[in-house]
């Protein structure tokens, strides 16, 4: 079989002498041939091939040892076919087995199914009973209605009896009650009457004395009144006369201010008039003076002093010179002198500032620190 072919192949291919075993292997396969052509065994799968060097020796044992596994090729088939026949016998027996425990299973169902139906009968009496007990315990409770209104309506009737009754009595007793209020209402009435009667007297004194009362008010109210507008036209009187020296105090203010103004004005005038006195200070604007009014315009002028030789142009620039000289000596002139404190600070400003450099980066906060401290040192000075 293809089995024992490929056990034979395997126990002589992983034997130690391989060379040899190869060869041996080789002519073992060529000798199966024909049991394997009738197995079914394809030999194209194991290609043989068959050196030619080692036919002599090798060829010889290898038959030899092929003997031997024909041997245990045999036994193995012997055992082979001894474990079929005990796997069929196996095979019979869980058959049968499982044949008794499929009967053992229907007969133990049809048990249930039996015990189910007795037990079906046995609810289905027990039903039946509980109903008739049912049917009997309402037709008691039937009764004891039928009873319980029969009660009920005798009650009614009594309950009824005794309304009328007391309906009668309290219609007697209503009688007797509004007899007695119609009496006390006639009494009030009368009390009513004489009670409105003093009140209007007591109205009426009450309202004389208001009267006179109301008199007396009015004519101390006319007298407050009247002190009150003597006073208010005193205090309207000097709140007038303070508003009259208010406006007379403003109105010279404003006319001061105005006078300061019209000082200032006239200063600036006179301080402009005394530079303009100096004459023009360029060459070009005292070229322009001196040809005004001639009949030429700006252009014209213009034109006329680029025109001009050097010559020209030198004496207009020195006369210019001249004239800002002076000009500078007015401006001079006119300027205030300087205060203390301006000269401290020019003298010390310079020193604060840079040591204040020193402690901070930051100009303005420098500037800031520097005329702080000169103006400390000014007042220590003082």
């Amino acid at each position: 079989s293809k089995a024992t072919v490929s056990v034979l192949y395997c126990f002589l291919h992983h034997t130690t002498k391989m060379n040899s075993l190869r060869v041996a292997t080789r002519t073992t396969l060529r000798a199966f041939a024909p049991l394997a052509r009738v197995t079914g065994l394809d030999l194209m799968q194991v290609r043989t091939k068959v050196t030619a060097a080692k036919k002599g020796k090798a060829a010889k044992k290898a038959v030899k040892k092929v003997a031997a596994p024909k041997k245990a090729v045999k036994k193995v088939a012997a055992k082979k076919t001894v474990k079929k026949v005990a796997v069929k016998a196996k095979a019979a027996k869980k058959a049968v087995a499982k044949k008794a425990a499929v009967a053992t299973k229907k007969a133990a169902v049809a048990k249930k199914r039996v015990a189910v139906a007795k037990k079906v009968a046995a609810k289905k009496d027990k039903i039946a009973a509980k109903k008739a007990a049912v049917a009997a315990k309402k037709a008691k409770a039937a009764a004891i209605r039928q009873r319980a209104a029969e009660r009920a309506r005798a009650k009614k009737a009594a309950a009824a009896k005794k309304r009328a009754a007391l309906k009668a009595k309290a219609a007697k007793a209503k009688e007797a009650a509004a007899k007695k209020k119609a009496v006390a209402a006639k009494r009030k009435e009368a009390a009513k009457v004489k009670a409105l009667k003093v009140k209007k007297i007591a109205a009426k004194k009450r309202a004389a004395a208001a009267k006179k009362n109301a008199a007396l008010k009015a004519k101390a109210a006319k007298a407050r009144l009247a002190k009150k507008n003597a006073a208010l036209k005193l205090k309207l009187k000097a709140a007038k006369a303070k508003l009259a020296k208010k406006m007379a105090a403003a109105k010279a203010k404003v006319q001061a201010a105005k006078a300061k103004v019209a000082a200032k004005k006239a200063d600036v005038k006179v301080k402009k008039d005394k530079i303009k006195s100096s004459g023009p200070v360029t060459a070009q604007t005292l070229f322009m003076q001196q040809n005004k009014g001639k009949g030429m315009g700006l252009k014209q002028m213009h034109e006329k002093f680029n025109a001009l030789g050097a010559a020209e142009k030198k004496a207009l620039v020195d006369q210019a010179k001249k004239n800002l000289a002076k000009r500078n000596e007015i401006k001079q002139s006119m300027k205030k002198p300087a205060s203390k404190y301006a000269l401290f600070v020019k003298k010390n400003f310079p020193a604060a500032y840079q040591s204040a450099l020193k402690q901070t980066k930051d100009r303005k906060e420098a500037f800031r620190l520097a005329t702080k401290a000169v103006s400390a040192q000014y007042k220590q000075s003082q």
